[in-house]
């Protein structure tokens, strides 16, 4: 892939001279709802994650520019969040070099360990960024890049609402009209968060039509193959199939998958649990299919 001029983006981002443009990707979705598998997956077929990743598979430089609950709740205007997207094409396809340094300092500690990009990877198909958090601004990423394409991850709400991993609904509650402590259990407040996120991704995928794909995570875990098969086939890439079953030979089916029929449901509301099945995710406690 040639990587020349990368400061003349083609229509998805990519530098004009690149003639197989992989669609932009995000990947994200709440805390435990597996999204460091699928990310895994995605880049085995060829796409570029970024050099700055945790044990996760989050993107830290994402994470570094967005995961600023207090920035945008002091009003962060959408300008500014359309800049620090435009910085972080900048990172991705170029590296965090002089001018994207200039533009944001913060990044000064990404400076070595992702100087180049997109344009150090001749190899890859396009650029990918798995950051769960990346959910919230899928709205101004879509508007931003207008090829770009949503990922979101989502397993059992009732198995996530027992996750530990509760960090989003400390960051994010605010954004949904929603008071944690107004719950009577933690995980019923997860779950409400979930059934908020889940209306918002809705409201969503009718204004941008093709372009959000949701994933199931649970049968993501029990056919791997078949699911990423169907990814490739919504980026509408050309990947052989021994890509594909290359990249998903490490995706094991988690133990947590189906904690919800061990757990007491009496903690969470009529509706939350009607939401639930009207969604098509099983409560039915008793029913082990």
């Amino acid at each position: 892939m040639a990587c020349d001029h990368v400061d003349v983006p083609g229509g998805l981002g990519y530098p004009g001279g690149v003639q197989k443009q992989a669609p932009i990707l995000f990947i994200g979705g709440l805390g435990g709802s597996g999204t460091r598998a699928v990310a895994g997956a995605v880049a085995g077929l060829g796409y570029f994650p970024g050099d700055c990743l945790n044990d996760s598979n989050d993107n830290l430089i994402f994470t570094e520019l967005f995961k600023r609950p207090r920035w945008l709740r002091r009003g962060a205007s959408d300008a500014a969040i359309i800049r620090r997207l435009q910085i972080f094409e900048w990172a991705m396809r170029r590296g965090v070099n002089l001018p994207t340094l200039l533009a944001a300092p913060n990044l000064w500690r990404f400076r070595c360990l992702q100087p180049n990009g997109l344009a150090g990877k001749p190899d890859a198909i396009g650029w990918m960024t798995k950051e769960p958090n990346c959910h919230i601004f899928a709205d101004h990423i879509l508007k931003r890049w207008p090829d770009a394409m949503f990922l979101h991850v989502t397993r059992h709400p009732l198995d996530m609402a027992f996750s530990d991993n509760k960090g989003q609904l400390g960051n994010w509650a605010w954004m949904f009209d929603l008071v944690p402590s107004a719950f009577p259990a933690p995980e019923a407040a997860q779950l409400e968060y979930w059934i908020r996120t889940q209306k918002r991704l809705d409201d969503l995928m009718s204004s941008y039509p093709g372009r959000i794909h949701p994933l199931n995570f649970d049968r993501f875990a029990e056919a791997p193959e078949r699911e990423l098969t169907a990814i490739v086939d919504v980026l509408n890439l050309d990947v052989p199939k021994e890509r594909i079953r290359a990249a998903v030979s490490e995706v094991i089916r988690p133990d947590t998958i189906g904690r919800w029929r061990s757990r007491d449901l009496s903690i969470f509301s009529a509706e939350q649990l009607a939401f639930c099945a009207q969604a098509g995710w099983p409560i039915d406690q008793s029913d082990g299919t």
